[in-house]
């Protein structure tokens, strides 16, 4: 599989208009946590077919300016088969302008994670698979979501016994939440559905996601910080993992701190194709597999 080739941009660029699909795209790149790759934003925008149309407008759009790609320096952290795409500083001001504000007042990505961009091109999937879900059933509307972004800038922070007699401080940032409402015609309100994300690359210890994870986790969704930031008194945790050897494990120790019935686990592979009525999900505690729709109706 062929690495990503660094890109340069010419002096003086051929000259392009910048369409209502562009914008579109500069505003996903912003939404989606400020990184998109040309896979994704073809699924999005274009044919999801692999075709050469999507690549060629993404190198019209970065030649301009208005994104950014990795350059010699930075080419090698791009996992490989994948290219990608953050806003440039003209992409940052079109964005801005769609908000009813400036380029210097938004809040937007300059850079990558790159310690982090297998993790957040998954999160990146895992959204997309969420949204299109969601567009394909009608009688499910993504009302919100929450990328990691806003958790890290303003964080919530809970206190929790560690199993061992001690009381810690912990700050919780999930990889994203995300609302889910379903429409019901025998009822005047739809059901709401919260999850609160974690994608696990398998790069922590087990110890540690019990008690970074599991007990801080659970005096999240218990407590009165997540209350007052989500209005809710109703949620779940969702982790999804690489393998099912590594989800059995922490499941183990989910069910070790007391994560019953508030733990989901899946792997890559059973969330991708599935729907989300599909019971894909094992859930801590009773070891059945549920879909996270029924699971969670209110």
């Amino acid at each position: 599989m062929a690495r990503q080739r660094p890109y340069t941009r010419p002096r003086v660029p051929m000259p392009m208009r910048l369409t209502g699909r562009d914008r579109a795209i500069l505003e996903a790149i912003h939404t989606f946590d400020g990184m998109l790759s040309l896979k994704q934003i073809d699924r999005l925008f274009f044919s999801g077919d692999g075709k050469t149309q999507p690549r060629h407008r993404m190198r019209t759009l970065f030649t301009n300016g208005f994104v950014r790609m990795p350059d010699a320096k930075t080419i090698h952290r791009v996992p490989l088969g994948e290219t990608v795409y953050w806003l440039g500083e003209k992409g940052a001001e079109v964005v801005a302008e769609s908000y009813g504000t400036t380029s210097s007042d938004l809040t937007w990505r300059r850079n990558p994670r790159w310690a982090q961009l297998e993790h957040d091109l998954a999160v990146n999937e895992f959204r997309l698979w969420v949204q299109q879900a969601c567009a394909a059933d009608p009688q499910l509307d993504l009302r919100q979501w929450v990328p990691e972004t806003d958790f890290l800038a303003y964080p919530d922070t809970v206190e929790f016994d560690d199993g061992q007699g001690h009381n810690r401080k912990r700050q919780v940032r999930p990889d994203g939440f995300f609302l889910i409402a379903r429409a019901r015609p025998d009822r005047p309100k739809p059901d709401g559905f919260a999850f609160l994300l974690e994608i696990d690359m398998a790069t922590h210890s087990n110890p540690s996601f019990e008690h970074h994870k599991v007990r801080a986790g659970l005096a999240y969704l218990e407590g009165e910080a997540y209350r007052q930031r989500f209005g809710l008194r109703f949620g779940r945790w969702l982790v999804v993992t690489t393998t099912q050897q590594r989800l059995d494990h922490l499941l183990a120790q989910t069910e070790k701190a007391g994560g019953d019935q508030n733990f989901y686990f899946a792997t890559f592979d059973q969330v991708q194709g599935a729907t989300l009525t599909e019971p894909i999900w094992l859930v801590a505690g009773s070891r059945e597999l549920t879909s996270l729709i029924t699971a969670a109706s209110v």
